[in-house]
């Protein structure tokens, strides 16, 4: 797991080219503590779960300690992508059949991995004390890592669009196909009203950067003339059949072929997020325990 982690740090190169660095939110003084990335989606079938996975991967090469969420209720798939069949997942954890340290999944280069399942489902119906004591073990992870990526379930159901709304940042994943284009525009619509702390736009799968910044062109003017309020764009990475073909081999890009231009513009888009730091008193999973 180390090696793969140095492998990492060896090849990705300096910042990509495509991406847009991210202003950093820390104030002066502040103490350092562990920032959310909430990667979401307007629809699925745009890469989000595989970036999830990958933008993980390259914050730990830069020395971070990172833990990926699966927030995705009922389509769960992060374990999947990585061929992996964890004993233990969050629904042991709200039913209080295991502790924490017990649904900690080691994954590739270093990251950990929170396996998901419905269970989280089941939030809404604890009574106060065992609500207090969930978020308190959730709490913890908190205090283990730099960075939590929470891998959200595609579209702007109720509680995808919370977990995206609660983290320090949102990261939307689009592709320039015209469907995944006007449903991230719902979502972006969506966690603006929610009065996001940041969001940014990675364009995925796209052909050409040309092709990129036309579509992320597009989307930012309709938002700036409905939302009245820029979008950020974090980086846009390209269509490459190795991560489909991969996938079904349940590896990651970023192992196999750290040098391809996929695996480069990742680390772009990583270095970009290390920059970003909380600047909240409470932790995400007290926000999101407050809903």
């Amino acid at each position: 797991m180390n090696d793969q982690a140095k492998t990492l740090r060896r090849s990705f190169g300096d910042a990509a080219a495509g991406v847009v660095s991210v202003r950093q939110v820390t104030r002066a003084g502040a103490p350092r503590t562990c920032t959310s990335i909430a990667v979401t989606s307007g629809k699925g079938g745009v890469g989000k779960s595989n970036i999830s996975l990958s933008l993980a991967m390259a914050l730990s090469s830069l020395n971070k300690k990172v833990c990926v969420v699966d927030a995705d209720l009922g389509l769960a798939n992060i374990h999947l992508l990585l061929g992996i069949a964890p004993r233990r997942n969050l629904s042991h954890l709200v039913n209080e059949e295991c502790a924490l340290s017990e649904i900690i999944t080691s994954g590739p280069a270093g990251v950990h991995v929170i396996p998901g399942a419905s269970g989280l489902e089941k939030l809404a119906d604890l009574d106060p004390l065992r609500m207090g004591m969930l978020q308190r073990k959730l709490g913890e992870l908190e205090n283990r890592y730099d960075y939590m990526v929470i891998d959200t379930g595609a579209g702007i159901g109720k509680i995808a669009v919370e977990f995206a709304s609660k983290a320090d940042m949102a990261v939307v994943v689009l592709t320039p196909e015209p469907a995944s284009f006007a449903d991230a525009y719902a979502m972006v619509k969506v966690l603006y009203d929610k009065r996001i702390a940041r969001l940014a736009a990675l364009l995925n799968m796209v052909s050409s950067d040309a092709e990129g910044k036309e579509t992320f062109d597009k989307l930012n003017t309709l938002v700036v003339k409905f939302l009245k309020r820029p979008l950020e764009l974090i980086g846009m990475l390209p269509f490459d059949k190795q991560v489909s073909l991969l996938a079904k081999r349940q590896k990651m890009l970023l192992t196999e072929n750290p040098r391809s231009l996929f695996a480069v513009r990742v680390s772009g888009v990583a270095r970009a997020i290390s920059g970003v730091r909380t600047s909240r008193a409470e932790g995400f999973f007290a926000r999101i325990f407050k809903l």
